[in-house]
């Protein structure tokens, strides 16, 4: 028998199950394209984060900004151009990463979900922009998303900061709902009652001081954080998940 330690020891770590990749491998990768996905599952990532827009032709894709300026360098707005468009538009963060990545483009939701298939032991987190509901309208928006991500549904929450379509989603059958909240009070509002979240993200700069975490009845994901002392802070204070830019650095701090 070895003494050496099994990689899949490693890997399944407690502090490794309690790391996001928001948006992939972000610090290194463009943000949102499954290169930047396939880089967090090779660094160990056990749970991943995306964000979702929709194209014209209303077909989901991995994208934050609803303008094309930030990631792709080039003008006009992501549901102004079909799917077949935007599969072909670049997605490389010119003003960040230069034009190392120029070869990449816009990844497609089912893209993903064969990346997700591939690797059965990896959550995803699943954001519908508010920009893409305000494009389709909820119940299309809703429909759109998982239909697409049927075949991992039982990987996927889908989360929102959209309170009324988390409410939706939930109402149509969808296991693990999510929201995103801009300020701790917001756990106290009806809307919470009716989604009944299975996780909340949330800046950690926002939560209360004085606020007790390890009894919510929900997984609590703080984001961005990059430095491990601040990742081990708020897990020792009983935060369940950090999501982060940087889920590299944080892995190998482990």
């Amino acid at each position: 028998m070895s003494d050496k330690a099994d990689p899949a020891d490693s890997l399944y770590s407690d502090y490794r199950q309690r790391l996001v990749a928001h948006r992939g491998y972000q610090k290194k990768y463009p943000e949102n394209t499954l290169l930047a996905y396939q880089k967090a599952i090779e660094a160990g990532a056990l749970s991943i984060e995306t964000d979702i827009l929709l194209s014209a032709d209303k077909q989901a894709v991995l994208y934050h900004d609803p303008t094309l300026k930030r990631v792709s360098g080039s003008k006009g707005r992501v549901d102004a151009l079909t799917l077949a468009e935007l599969i072909n538009t670049p997605a490389f963060e010119p003003r960040r990463l230069g034009q190392t990545y120029n070869s990449q483009c816009i990844t497609p939701l089912n893209e993903l979900v064969k990346l997700l298939q591939a690797h059965p032991h990896v959550t995803a987190y699943i954001e519908v922009k508010k920009e893409a509901i305000k494009f389709a309208g909820a119940r299309e928006t809703c429909a759109v998303v998982s239909e697409c991500l049927a075949p991992v549904a039982s990987q996927c929450f889908i989360i929102s900061f959209d309170h009324d379509f988390m409410g939706l989603v939930r109402a149509k059958g969808w296991a693990r709902c999510g929201v995103v909240i801009k300020r701790w009070k917001d756990l106290q509002s009806a809307k919470m009652n009716t989604i009944k979240p299975d996780a909340v993200f949330i800046n950690y700069r926002k939560i209360p001081a004085k606020a007790e975490l390890n009894k919510l009845g929900f997984e609590l994901v703080v984001y961005e954080i990059n430095r491990p002392a601040l990742a081990r802070k708020w897990l020792a204070r009983g935060v369940s998940k950090i999501e982060s830019f940087d889920i590299g650095g944080l892995i190998e701090s482990e």
